[in-house]
């Protein structure tokens, strides 16, 4: 199964980077019409109901993973449910280093996809530009 990895370092404690990741991706996530699945109405994005979920200004909402493992604070594995070409998960882990934590993301089942979308996942612009909205999270405070 061919995939993709992406990876940040962040000046925290792995179950703080694993919190921040999870509860709190509202406030780091960055939107826009390349971030959301219906940017007019996209207002908000959580893990809820064992689902990653983008919220819309009509009460409504998207569900754009399935959650399948929650390990706080080592990783966190959900289903792509956005594209129904193939079957892919995105994994995320939390490694202590020396000065913080590493997390590693890692988007599998690209050989599922259309060449033209895995093409543009493999790239990896799309996961290195979330994890460096994640990272300065940081910068913030």
């Amino acid at each position: 199964m061919s995939s993709v990895q992406a990876s940040v370092t962040v000046p925290v404690e792995p179950a703080d980077a694993f919190r921040a990741f999870t509860d709190e991706i509202d406030s780091w996530w960055v939107r826009g019409r390349h971030s959301w699945v219906d940017p007019a109405r996209a207002v908000g994005i959580r893990f809820e109901d064992g689902c990653l979920r983008e919220l819309w200004s009509d009460g409504g909402h998207v569900d754009t993973g399935r959650v399948l493992t929650w390990d706080p604070p080592h990783r966190l594995v959900w289903a792509d449910l956005i594209n129904k070409t193939g079957r892919m998960e995105i994994e995320v882990s939390f490694t202590p280093v020396t000065g913080g934590t590493e997390v590693l993301l890692e988007h599998r089942g690209l050989d599922t996809l259309p060449p033209d979308v895995a093409g543009r996942i493999r790239r990896g612009y799309s996961w290195q530009i979330a994890l460096r909205w994640f990272a300065g999270r940081w910068e913030q405070t």
